[in-house]
């Protein structure tokens, strides 16, 4: 009825490509948060012009909201990067008892 799955000690189900992801993530929408509070800074409010609409942003909740996805994108990240080094040391542990089977098969 059910097919049963094996998966292998040397599968880390593709923890460290996604923790590399969501470290990126992270990453750029840091920068996008540090980009609008900066130029909010530097634009101030008495400015009419071409950047009035950044600033006008930048005084909203999102980017507000940007640095809070930017944080759990961290925590997943390190989440996931625990899970990565858990499955090396599986993969480590799972080696090492293979070469000593191994080695008593053949005495």
């Amino acid at each position: 009825m059910f097919n049963k799955k094996y998966h292998s000690v040397h599968s880390d189900f593709k923890t460290g490509i996604t923790c590399k992801f969501a470290f990126f993530l992270g990453t750029i929408l840091l920068i996008i948060f540090g980009f609008f509070k900066i130029s909010s800074f530097l634009i101030g409010s008495r400015n009419s012009g071409a950047l009035q609409p950044i600033y006008d942003f930048s005084q909203t909740t999102y980017p507000d909201s940007i640095l809070a996805f930017s944080i759990i994108s961290f925590f997943i990240g390190f989440i996931l990067y625990f899970f990565h080094c858990q499955f090396a040391k599986l993969a480590k542990i799972a080696d090492e008892i293979e070469k000593e089977e191994h080695f008593e098969d053949l005495e």
